[in-house]
């Protein structure tokens, strides 16, 4: 094989390692017909000859394939052509992303040109044409917004004797189809990058396929997240979630004494005296570093959402601050005490600083955590942040399921998002009920913690 990078080492190690994963999820209306004992099985093909290609493999495994009877390959004279009338992007690109200014076809391209001559070594011309070679690979948009079964991120890949046509919703659904071949042509090495003619239907089960990032309990180099990041949206994930403050679990006060002396994380670098002090020495991140990394991921079709954990998990600002913890011994140092009113004001100050360095549409506040006994008090907080926001940025505010463990009266906005982690804080099915959104990273079947005595470090097949 040729030497390709790290992201793609992992992905390819990946697709053996997780391959029960790449069965697509039923729907409601499908699950009771659903045959688990075939589930690893090549999907059946339109055509009984058995001479038709099998069903190609790859992460997530394809929604529908028809196979043809004859092989495409890659070569010198291939061409990456884009459709001149998508080019730029379309309306609907901006619709389905919670980024502003989402990549275009021809961003996209310009990544799979890269990628291409990483894993075949042909340094292929990306045009912009209406037409295509028999050699070429055409990337297009057009296909039916209305059609529920493709979704806003489906396409259709055409693989044959006059080239291959990639042809999709929206830009994103196009680089989704890149994928696909991308996989298809690593898997390809032995047999000279040749593919097996024929077309797929493919589309994704959920809308977000998101995932969370802890970076700040540990120092992550900025590279080795753009590393993370190309893995993922190797296999189709388009949303990232980055924590960028936390510290280890803290007890309460009584029980240690010496809390403020305990690591902690902030991660991002402001130019402003007022925020720089919190910023960890050991790995932190500038506003450009932000901008040059947004620029990066959405060329990977990925969208970034940026969390500031607040009123827990916060010993970045309280070590400074230790009048801003709630002043009682049974409470924990990283708790900041919302009924103080500088507390109140620096919960705004930190986002009037930070939410500009991001395109995201969405942010989060964290929420989660916090001092049981102060539920009105956190709900309040919640709801206060969600009108701030949204008044001075024009961002949903997402948090951590947290209401089950703040018990209290005020009902928490149904515009805010929220991100179930643990039936103990938080019941998914309720809020939905009650007119949440919700996005689903339960633990433990989502959490993968290194060397947790809570949490596994590996994905359980069986689940």
């Amino acid at each position: 094989m040729r030497r390709v990078s790290v992201s793609l080492l992992a992905a390819i190690a990946a697709m053996g390692a997780v391959s029960v994963m790449a069965n697509p999820v039923p729907s409601k209306t499908e699950y009771n017909a659903v045959d688990v004992s075939s589930q690893n099985s090549p999907s059946a093909t339109s055509s009984g000859d058995c001479k038709v290609q099998p069903t190609p493999f790859v992460i997530p495994s394809l929604q529908k394939w028809d196979g043809g009877k004859g092989e495409w390959k890659i070569s010198k004279s291939t061409r990456l052509v884009i459709d001149p009338k998508y080019a730029k992007g379309i309306s609907l690109d901006s619709e389905h992303s919670v980024m502003v200014n989402p990549s275009t076809l021809q961003d996209y391209a310009a990544t799979f040109k890269a990628e291409i001559k990483e894993v075949t070594g042909l340094d292929i011309t990306v045009v912009v044409d209406s037409k295509s070679k028999k050699d070429d690979i055409f990337l297009t948009l057009g296909a039916d917004a209305k059609d529920s079964t493709l979704n806003q991120e489906g396409y259709l890949l055409d693989i044959g004797k006059k080239g291959v046509t990639i042809q999709a919703v929206t830009s994103r659904g196009a680089f989704w189809g890149t994928r696909t071949l991308l996989q298809m042509l690593i898997l390809a090495d032995d047999n000279d990058f040749a593919l097996p003619q024929g077309s797929a239907r493919d589309y994704p089960n959920y809308n977000e396929r998101m995932t969370m990032h802890d970076i700040a309990r540990k120092p992550v180099p900025l590279s080795d997240i753009k590393e993370y990041v190309t893995m993922t949206s190797f296999f189709k994930y388009n949303t990232q979630q980055l924590h960028f403050n936390d510290n280890p679990g803290l007890q309460t006060k009584n029980l240690m004494t010496d809390w403020q002396t305990k690591y902690s994380g902030f991660r991002l670098k402001s130019d402003n005296e007022k925020f720089a002090k919190y910023a960890n020495a050991d790995v932190s991140y500038t506003k450009q570093d932000m901008r040059d990394y947004q620029d990066f991921i959405k060329t990977r079709g990925v969208d970034l959402i940026p969390e500031i954990d607040l009123p827990a998990h916060s010993l970045a600002f309280t070590k400074f601050h230790p009048d801003w913890t709630i002043q009682k011994d049974t409470a924990r140092g990283d708790w900041l005490d919302l009924g103080n009113p500088e507390v109140q004001q620096f919960t705004k100050d930190i986002w009037a600083e930070f939410a500009g360095w991001f395109d995201a549409k969405h942010l989060s506040i964290g929420a989660d955590e916090y001092d049981a006994t102060k539920g009105d008090l956190a709900r309040t907080f919640v709801n206060e942040m969600h009108d701030f926001i949204a008044a001075n940025f024009n961002k949903t505010v997402r948090m951590w399921g947290s209401d089950t463990q703040l018990p209290g009266t005020i009902k928490i906005d149904n515009d805010i998002q929220t991100v179930h982690w643990d039936w103990t804080y938080s019941d998914p099915i309720d809020l939905i009920r009650r007119g949440h959104k919700v996005t689903n990273l339960n633990a433990p079947d989502c959490y993968l913690v290194p060397r947790s005595q809570s949490y596994e470090d590996f994905i359980d097949e069986q689940k």
